[in-house]
């Protein structure tokens, strides 16, 4: 599948379909997932109302929900993903909402809200035992939002980066290697960065420092390497270098109180919980 301005592509023995078109010229789409080896599911970016479409034979898709149907103050979908621990397909959405994260328990048909609050999320990172959640808030530099599924508890870390002017760090793309490691590709500034513990993290790739969001920064495994695209760069990564990188190196981003921050998220939380 290969996404091209408002279009997406299914490319088969050299030749490429348009197999889909975004409901708005200019939207475009963003992250696909899939269900089992059975079902795709592709979600649309940029200007409301985005939707979430769903095919079985990536040829045909119908159109399941739309931003606006899990949050009318919401202006697009940032990601999709599947959940083979829970079957769920999980949705972050932005901007300036109060529902950030919602969970379909029926791939697609049926949605709600998993997270309502002023913490804003692009990536997601499923586990066995938690949701990860990569912070692109305009609130917080920084951070990362884990949900305990058991518990069904909330917990934040709030990150900031060190050693430069940079108001926020915000996340991309985020994955949990194959040896224990976290890698998380960020859309301001335009960086790669890993960590053991979510809480100090390390560079391994410095693009830019541009405060606008890069939304092409992508990250993929491999068996002893990592791809991480910019959309300017692709670069070729080893495991076995990236674990280095927090015994050798001092972090570039640190955990941090965010004690102001924290009080304009609850000032955000009480304006936004008198539109709803």
């Amino acid at each position: 599948m290969l996404g091209i301005g408002d279009r997406l592509y299914l490319v088969e023995d050299c030749e490429a379909q348009v197999v889909l078109t975004a409901s708005i010229l200019g939207n475009l789409f963003w992250h696909l997932t899939e269900v089992d080896g059975k079902l795709f599911v592709v979600h649309e970016y940029d200007e409301a109302p985005t939707a979430i479409y769903v095919s079985s034979d990536l040829r045909n898709w119908e159109r399941t929900v739309t931003n606006l149907d899990i949050d009318r103050h919401s202006r697009h979908f940032h990601y999709v993903v599947y959940d083979p621990h829970r079957k769920w397909l999980i949705a972050t959405l932005g901007d300036g909402c109060l529902t950030r994260a919602a969970i379909s328990e029926d791939l697609g048909s049926s949605w709600k809200p998993l997270y309502k609050g002023p913490w804003q999320f692009v990536p997601i990172l499923v586990l066995k035992d938690k949701l990860v959640f990569g912070m692109d808030s305009g609130i917080a530099r920084g951070g990362i939002g884990v949900y305990d599924v058991d518990k069904h508890r909330w917990r934040f870390i709030f990150l900031k980066w060190r050693g430069k002017d940079v108001k926020f760090a915000q996340m991309c793309d985020l994955k949990l290697l194959n040896n224990r490691l976290y890698i998380a590709g960020l859309g301001t500034p335009q960086a790669i960065v890993v960590s053991l513990d979510m809480k100090t993290w390390h560079l391994a790739y410095a693009e830019g420092f541009d405060e606008r969001f890069n939304m092409h920064v992508s990250i993929s495994e491999g068996k002893d390497f990592v791809a991480c695209s910019t959309g300017k760069s692709l670069l070729l990564l080893t495991k076995e270098e990236l674990k280095t990188l927090p015994q050798i190196s001092d972090p570039v981003i640190v955990n941090y109180r965010a004690c102001i921050e924290r009080l304009r998220g609850l000032g955000f939380n009480l304006k936004h919980r008198l539109l709803y």
